[in-house]
């Protein structure tokens, strides 16, 4: 096996499955791999950018070292507690850490030829509806008309026109009663007249509304470098959800190995590529005349609850050969014929889900690639 610079995970989950599954790929297939909550730990060694008028920009440090040749950008956070500093210091600390790692990932195409699983300017665009919306135009994508709006009239108007219409929040938020201690968590659903009736509620949190796609099944492709994984999901949508993240939905979800035209494929390759994105989740809903309609990419997607589902589907293996070769065109060879399954079979996972258990209350150890992180 040729020798492969260092993959470097950034995440500060410590229950992140994801990171952990693919460091245990990497190691078992000989690849060392570093897993961080961020650039500013440590381990690392110190950074510094360096600026003048004639050499330019060049940085020093682990981000110029060759070493390394893949930054997996998944769920970094920025320092957050300097235990050697006064009480008083700490906001001094957390923002000027907050400023420097922003012009270093401003930054990430400077030094070594590295590949960045994304690179964090454009994993922040994506993470736009609207900026995903007008890619998915530019691509020839058909996608559901929307609007984006805290304008009672704007919404009633659209709602009229389009008949069935589902809300959606920017982020999925859980949050817990006070008084009765129940869970309440947002999600897509169909939008109902009760939902209309108060013009204060409607200004006060802007939503998304998009025309219901009258679905066979929703179709979740898990895009890894130049490989497109794709897999038919089905699921019960009880109580006006559409959305089979919701967790009842979930315990009954099913899957099949779905399929993806050849045009479709060429047409999510230039949304990927025009989002400047090398791994994303893409969500697709299915109608009765077998049309895709797009609805989002989630950059930092789960994608292990899939392998879960349908085996046959090496997307553990997949990303850890990118993660490995830092290119997307990699070749799965590059790691050994390793599974999710095997994974939780193994110590790693016993230890991972000793500390991350407590976490994750009430989730298989299997199947927590969906949570509500």
């Amino acid at each position: 096996m040729p020798a492969h610079r260092r993959p470097l995970i950034l995440s500060s989950l410590a229950h992140d499955i994801h990171a952990s599954a693919a460091r245990w790929a990497l190691r078992a297939s000989g690849i060392d791999a570093t897993w961080l909550s961020s650039l500013a730990e440590a381990e690392l060694g110190a950074m510094s950018l360096h600026c003048d008028p004639d050499l330019g920009l060049r940085m020093s440090g682990p981000l110029d070292d060759a070493s390394v040749g893949t930054v997996w950008y998944r769920r970094p956070r920025n320092p957050e507690s300097f235990p050697r500093a006064q009480a008083g210091d700490q906001p001094f600390l957390r923002g000027e850490w907050g400023r420097f790692l922003k012009n270093v990932y401003a930054l990430t195409d400077q030094g070594a030829d590295r590949l960045w699983v994304n690179r964090p300017a454009a994993a922040a665009m994506a993470e736009n509806k609207l900026v995903q919306l007008r890619a998915a135009h530019h691509c020839g994508l058909r996608f559901p008309p929307t609007l984006v709006s805290h304008d009672p009239a704007e919404i009633r108007r659209f709602v009229q026109r389009h008949g069935r219409v589902v809300y959606k929040p920017f982020l999925t938020h859980t949050w817990k009663d006070a008084e009765t201690g129940r869970m309440f968590s947002t999600y897509a659903r169909i939008v109902e007249p009760a939902m209309l009736e108060d013009d204060q509620s409607l200004l006060h949190c802007p939503g998304i509304y998009q025309v219901y796609v009258d679905k066979r099944h929703d179709l979740r492709v898990t895009a890894i470098g130049d490989r497109y994984f794709a897999a038919r999901l089905y699921a019960q949508h009880d109580d006006g959800f559409v959305d089979w993240r919701v967790p009842q939905n979930t315990q009954g979800l099913r899957a099949e190995v779905g399929e993806l035209s050849s045009a479709d494929q060429a047409k999510l390759a230039a949304l990927m590529r025009e989002l400047g994105l090398v791994f994303g989740c893409i969500d697709l809903a299915i109608d009765a005349n077998g049309d895709a309609h797009f609805l989002e990419v989630n950059q930092a997607g789960q994608f292990l609850f899939i392998e879960d589902l349908l085996p046959s589907l090496p997307l553990l293996r997949a990303m850890s050969a990118m993660l490995a070769e830092g290119r997307p065109d990699y070749s799965l060879a590059t790691i050994a014929k390793l599974s999710y399954a095997e994974y939780c079979a193994s110590e790693e996972h016993r230890e991972w889900w000793a500390q991350a258990s407590e976490t994750l209350k009430g989730r298989s150890a299997a199947a927590a690639g969906i949570t509500l992180e």
